[in-house]
């Protein structure tokens, strides 16, 4: 086992719920978050609460549609903590609408967000892992890809397309020694459900902070291991 203390850690979109959660977290001395999101009010408030922890961090709005955005913050990550260990991709979107009704527009901000986004983070962090010392991507898919709702297609569609992507960079990236790890989420309550779901109706949804103690979990293990896909879900979402 290895400690945080020392790991540059890069958030793709981790300001608000599973991101946010994980953040406060592993915030200690010694560690560099680097987090971005276009939520500047939740960047300034995590500045200050992780701060407060000892954690050197460093925020910037960027929109995860454009690469040439998430290339600067990465490069600037960097170059500020001195290289970089880990990549957190948390960044999702998903839009209400069936077959029907689903505009291209909305078809392409989706895919953007959730696999374009991703993979470009993915480029622009490998251009600078330490081969020797290798590197973690963690990708979060979505428990969706495997059990997917006729609402969101489009979704579904993109987060399987996510761990294929992971599943292929990792054969890619081994002469970098960089280790892929899809995370397969169930239904969690953050404000990625704001406005879909009522308080009473996410009660048995798993919370941010389960899914964040996963991840302190993942990334302090031997570098001998590697977490291939992590399926996790709330018990009374079991086999539904």
């Amino acid at each position: 086992m290895r400690e945080l203390k020392g790991l540059s850690i890069i958030m793709i979109g981790g300001s608000g719920g599973m991101g946010n959660a994980t953040a406060n977290k592993i915030a200690k001395p010694g560690v560099h978050i680097g987090i971005c999101s276009i939520d500047d009010a939740r960047l300034e408030e995590l500045n200050v609460e992780l701060s407060e922890k000892g954690a050197d961090i460093y925020t910037k709005h960027v929109d995860v549609s454009k690469p040439i955005e998430i290339r600067s913050f990465i490069d600037e990550c960097n170059e500020k903590f001195g290289g970089v260990d880990i990549l957190l991709n948390f960044a999702g979107l998903s839009i209400n609408a069936k077959l029907e009704t689903l505009t291209e527009e909305q078809w392409e901000t989706v895919m953007d967000v959730n696999l374009k986004g991703n993979y470009f983070a993915t480029q622009a962090f490998a251009n600078h892992v330490d081969t020797k010392k290798g590197a973690l991507v963690i990708n979060f898919a979505s428990m969706a890809a495997k059990r997917p709702v006729g609402g969101n297609v489009h979704y579904a569609a993109a987060k399987s397309a996510v761990y294929t992507l992971s599943q292929a960079l990792a054969q890619q990236m081994k002469s970098k020694n960089i280790k892929f790890t899809t995370m397969f989420p169930g239904p969690t309550s953050t404000t990625f459900f704001a406005g879909r779901k009522t308080d009473e109706e996410m009660v048995d949804f798993m919370k941010a902070e389960d899914i964040a103690d996963l991840l302190e979990y993942i990334m302090v293990r031997s570098d001998r291991l590697v977490f291939h896909e992590v399926l996790v879900d709330s018990y009374a979402y079991f086999n539904n």
